[in-house]
């Protein structure tokens, strides 16, 4: 408590200086802390794995920063960082921000000419990683004509930076509240990726809220699976140094990987975006390790009840564990809503909770930026001081994010009248029917409950009766290889969504392999390119894996946009009708263990 004090009463701790503040106040500076198997090598989860300490980090980073100063890094520098080793990004996070400098993240599954762009138009000067990446990166520069920027194999690094001959000057670098220490580009599933700054001061806004809030118990073991360079796996990082939380550093984290770090680690929190937490499964979670987690942390889009229900299945005996779904973007610096899930759970339906205690103020508007009234759907805008400054290229875009003094999410919204949050889609992703609009995230939520599929999405496609207009079809992805009917799956789906107000499909794609439901650098899937690729599927002749309307025309009911957005209104509850499936549970108010979390 007395070391949380001081870090709370400290007002220069920030996102610029976070380590040496936790260097500072910690009682046992040689305790291991972060850990980072190598998963190649055979039985890796049940090895013994060395930890770092904070010593250790310390003098690593200095041997780092050292290094960067004498090839010319300054506070006004930018560092570029591509590399698929989680623990190395986050030691050269702390070395480049030490110096004052800025880091840029690229993720190492990042397509080489989009990241060479990236690189450029943020203005690195200096790119430290893997020496593959750095390759296919000097290729895309050599294409293109530009000109590349310095780059250094980060694993040689490791071996050329030595320590300081005497301690340095003016290190580490004092921060002022705007000084900009890292661009981390956002998910890119809708165009070219963003590239959103965070600052000092503001990266560290829902940081410093969670010092009191945060779970770090001597006992407690953190395991995260996000992607190391994004925004999101440095803060939790920053957070795990700050509370003395063991931390292992998982790279490349698929569902089987996961699992079987769960395994090894035996941690009692599991961090991860959606759809790596929907990879695991929860047969190969040995039950010592499964009695040991008391939480697992999804964040950016929502879950699936599809996805939250057998983990909250896992953990103690008698209660399981608690599933922490958390809604945020790149752009809000944290999880903006937050709805808590266990096995006694019933409110799901697109259930995203209330807004986080850093959000000043939420509304759902409409396109003038009015604030539309309980149970309309509209689209989400905040004002918080977490949000970034703006995107380090694009200040027009920086003007377009705004509406009424709000900053825009890109997600579509409504709110029932207790005070309930539900997430509705993405604003690009929304399927202009000649009825109205129609929510993919709803129908997905039916789709997934209903066929019990691994993974899915709802994206609109042309309808032939009515050029201009689409229809909404769903691809379900399963991995077990077993023999399905698209048509039986179709009228399933259809059977489902009826009882519950939402729109039909009318079409369902029924693929095996991930390629077939294809996901962006962070896990998203990358609904631009499933409309590309199934835009005239209602034209084409069904097959075994391809599913339309039995009698061969779109469905049009009334009004879906009025049926997805006042079903709980009518009903009673919050949800946005009821869900199929053997996972269903009722719907009405909210419940008692949504209100305490």
């Amino acid at each position: 408590m007395a070391q949380r004090l001081r870090l709370t009463a400290d007002r220069g701790l920030g996102a610029g200086n976070f380590f040496w503040h936790a260097w500072e106040i910690s009682r046992d500076r040689d305790r291991p802390l972060l850990f980072h198997p190598d998963p190649t090598l055979p039985g890796w989860e049940d090895r013994e794995w060395r930890g770092l300490s904070l010593n250790d980090i310390r003098l690593t980073v200095i041997r780092y920063a050292h290094w960067y100063r004498e090839r010319g890094v300054t506070p006004s520098s930018h560092v570029g960082l591509y590399t698929r080793h989680g623990l190395f990004g986050l030691l050269h996070h702390i070395a480049v921000t030490s110096l004052g400098a800025a880091a840029v993240h690229c993720n190492p599954r990042m397509e080489s000419r989009t990241a060479s762009e990236y690189f450029l138009r943020t203005g690195a000067t200096l790119v430290v990683g893997d020496g593959d990446l750095l390759k296919d990166l000097t290729s895309a520069w050599q294409a293109s004509g530009a000109s590349a920027p310095e780059l250094h194999d980060i694993h040689a690094l490791d071996t050329d930076a030595v320590r300081p001959p005497a301690p340095m000057t003016s290190y580490p670098h004092r921060h002022d509240a705007d000084d900009l220490v890292m661009i981390s580009h956002s998910s890119g599933t809708t165009g070219r990726p963003k590239a959103p700054v965070f600052h000092h001061r503001s990266f560290f806004i829902g940081k410093r809220e969670r010092l009191w809030t945060f779970p770090s118990l001597r006992s407690d073991r953190l395991l995260t699976a996000l992607p190391h360079s994004h925004s999101a796996g440095i803060s939790y990082l920053s957070m795990a140094l700050l509370l003395g939380i063991p931390t292992l550093v998982l790279d490349g984290a698929d569902g089987d990987r996961v699992t079987r770090a769960v395994n090894g680690f035996k941690p009692t929190i599991v961090l991860g975006f959606p759809l790596t937490l929907a990879e695991i499964d929860p047969a190969a979670v040995r039950p010592e390790a499964a009695r040991r987690v008391r939480t697992w942390n999804g964040m950016g889009d929502a879950s699936h009840e599809r996805h939250i229900r057998p983990l909250v299945a896992l953990g103690g005996p008698a209660t399981g564990s608690v599933y922490l779904d958390g809604l945020g973007s790149s752009e809000m610096g944290m999880v903006l809503f937050k709805a808590a899930h266990t096995a006694r759970s019933t409110h799901y339906g697109r259930f995203i909770g209330t807004p986080a205690k850093v959000v000043r103020k939420a509304a759902v508007l409409g396109p003038d930026g009015r604030e539309l009234s309980p149970g309309q759907a509209g689209m989400l805008g905040v004002r918080t001081p977490s949000v970034t400054p703006g995107y380090w290229d694009d200040p027009a875009l920086n003007k377009e994010s705004l509406l009424g003094g709000y900053f825009l999410t890109g997600d579509i919204v409504r709110k029932d009248t207790e005070g309930n949050w539900y997430h509705l889609d993405r604003t690009p992703d929304v399927i202009k029917a000649s009825a109205g609009d129609v929510y993919s995230l709803p129908l997905e939520e039916v789709v997934l409950n209903s066929t019990r599929a691994l993974d899915t999405a709802v994206v609109a496609v042309s309808d032939p009766q009515l050029p201009g207009s689409y229809c909404p079809a769903a691809v379900v992805y399963y991995a077990d290889g077993v023999d399905r009917s698209a048509a039986d799956l179709l009228s399933v789906c259809n059977a489902a969504l009826e009882a519950a107000g939402l729109a039909r499909l009318n079409a369902l794609i029924l693929v095996s392999a991930r390629e077939d439901l294809p996901v962006g650098v962070t896990g998203k899937v990358l609904k631009r390119v499933l409309r590309e690729r199934h835009h005239d599927v209602l034209s084409r002749p069904a097959t075994k894996t391809v599913a339309t309307s039995a009698d061969g025309s779109p469905h049009r009911a009334a009004d879906r946009t009025t049926a997805q957005t006042t079903t709980a209104d009518r009903t009673g509850g919050p949800s946005a009708g009821p869900t199929a499936g053997p996972t269903a549970g009722p719907t009405g108010g909210r419940p008692a263990d949504q209100s305490a979390a």
